[in-house]
């Protein structure tokens, strides 16, 4: 459903614009950007496998704390 909604929009957007190469570079820049932040938050989801990984110890500290 996002990604249809992002094609209409930036379909919208193209059917006003004119046809140049300073329109062309603004719609790569904003759908490299935009699909940017939806990896992000995809890869944010599962925190602990991943492209982007934190560390559990914070959290393991945390539980070791909680059982004593």
């Amino acid at each position: 459903m996002l990604h249809a909604w992002l094609a209409l929009i930036f379909a919208s957007f193209g059917f006003r614009a004119p046809k140049n190469a300073i329109t062309l570079a603004t719609y790569v820049v904003s759908a490299a950007l935009i699909a940017g932040a939806i990896y992000l938050i995809l890869d944010m989801d599962v925190p602990f496998p991943g492209t982007i990984q934190i560390s559990p110890a914070p959290l393991e500290r945390a539980l070791a704390e909680l059982q004593r």
